[in-house]
């Protein structure tokens, strides 16, 4: 079973050795984070979780008591009731393909829509990411926008989203 802690500045270096390349690093954070992914970028991004209303809830997923995952919730408007699902990650290859990242989202939809009390849920994903794409279906997230890619067709971007009513059934 997966649980959900807080992500906390030791944690920093496992997560940028999950990180292997720009490509990688582009498909996981979009273009937020620059190559390579440094402490500096990610101590950056802890700031935003402190305070007693944070934006930003960054989370490392354990299965036991190993790190598996990291998950964050992003650009929380708590009047608008709002939120975003991002950087959705199963670090080391052996932890991939056992449905832990589908358990991961599905603790911070708990988080999101029960402690937070948001009434949707938003996320990005690129087209070619077909196994993000269908776990994300399976909980109930539609598309709503496609935002075609300079690059190429499969750097397409989905927007994604999920309504807390939808989220409860």
């Amino acid at each position: 079973m997966i649980s959900l802690k807080k992500f906390e500045a030791g944690d920093i270096q496992r997560l940028i050795d999950w990180v292997p390349d720009a490509d990688f690093l582009l498909q996981w954070s979009g273009p937020q984070y620059v190559y390579p992914l440094d402490v500096e970028q990610l101590t950056a991004t802890l700031e935003k979780t402190k305070g007693a209303h944070p934006p930003h809830f960054m989370f490392k997923a354990m299965q036991g008591g190993d790190v598996v995952g990291h998950i964050e919730l992003m650009r929380v408007d708590y009047v608008e009731k709002k939120g975003v699902l991002a950087r959705v990650l199963i670090g080391a290859r052996q932890y991939r393909g056992q449905g832990w990242g589908k358990m991961m989202i599905q603790l911070a939809l708990d988080f999101a829509f029960q402690d937070l009390t948001l009434k949707n849920i938003d996320l990005g994903v690129f087209k070619f990411n077909n196994a993000a794409i269908q776990c994300y279906e399976q909980l109930g997230f539609k598309t709503y926008k496609i935002t075609p890619s300079l690059k190429d067709e499969n750097w397409s971007l989905l927007r994604m989203k999920l309504d807390r009513n939808d989220w409860k059934k």
